[in-house]
C-alpha cells in the first residue's frame, strides 16, 4: 500500500511536470506560511490527540513556468487529550492525570505543477512532497503522589499531496492557500493528518 501510494503520487507529477517545460522559467520564492493539523489516522491518534498547529517555511525554484520545485521545512505537534482517554477508559476510580504531545520536524522536497497559466493573477497548484519525518511522543502521567514520564523519537519516510492557490498581495508579495494531506509510514499503520494553512510568498 505504501509503495503503491508513493509510485502513483510520482507517475503523477512526472505526467504533469512533462507537460511545462515548453515555457520560460520564473523567478524562485519564498513561502512562510502555517495552519491547523487534523488527524485521520490510526484511530489512537485520531480519537485521542487535539487539532494541531503547523508552520512552514519552504524554498521553490523554478526549472519551467509551469513546474515549481520545492524545499521545505515544517513542524507540527498534537497535544494528547488526557480528559477523553478518562472518559472512555474505565480507570476502577483511579483519579490519574496523563498529559502528553506528540511532535514532527519534516524535512520536504517535491514537485509543484502549475494548472493555470503564468500570466494569470491567481495561480492553481498541485504539489506532491517526498518527506523524512523526526517525530517525538512524551507522556505523563501523575495520581497518588506518583509520577511516570518518558518519551519515544522515531525517524520516518513519508509523503505528501496537495493543491493550492496563489493570489497577489501587492507588487512584490503573493498570499498562498493550501491543503495538504500528510502521510508517516510508521511502523503498525501509516500515520495520516490533514493539513490547512495560508501564508505569504516573497
Amino acid at each position: 500500500m505504501k509503495r503503491m501510494l508513493v509510485s502513483l503520487m510520482v507517475m503523477f507529477m512526472l505526467l504533469l511536470a512533462s507537460q511545462s517545460f515548453a515555457q520560460p522559467a520564473r523567478q524562485p520564492q519564498i513561502e512562510v506560511f502555517g495552519g491547523i493539523a487534523i488527524p485521520l489516522a490510526p484511530d489512537a491518534f485520531k480519537d485521542y490527540f487535539k487539532m494541531g498547529f503547523s508552520p512552514h517555511i519552504q524554498y521553490v525554484m523554478f526549472p519551467s513556468a509551469r513546474l515549481g520545485v520545492s524545499f521545505g521545512v515544517a513542524y507540527e505537534k498534537f497535544t494528547f487529550d488526557g480528559d477523553k482517554l478518562k472518559e472512555n477508559m474505565d480507570l476502577g476510580g483511579y483519579e490519574i492525570d496523563v498529559t502528553g504531545s506528540a511532535s514532527n520536524v519534516e524535512l520536504g522536497v517535491g514537485l509543484r505543477p502549475y494548472l493555470t497559466a503564468p500570466e494569470v493573477s491567481t495561480q492553481i497548484f498541485l504539489f506532491g512532497m517526498a518527506t523524512y519525518n523526526l517525530l517525538k511522543t512524551e507522556w505523563k502521567v501523575s495520581g497518588y503522589g506518583n509520577t511516570e514520564e518518558g518519551s519515544v523519537k522515531n525517524n520516518k519516510p513519508g509523503a505528501a499531496l496537495g493543491a493550492g492557490l496563489e493570489i497577489p498581495a501587492s507588487e512584490s508579495m503573493n498570499l498562498i492557500l493550501q491543503g495538504i494531506f500528510r502521510f508517516i509510514f510508521t511502523e503498525d499503520e501509516t500515520t495520516s493528518f490533514v493539513g490547512i494553512t495560508a501564508g505569504l510568498v516573497f
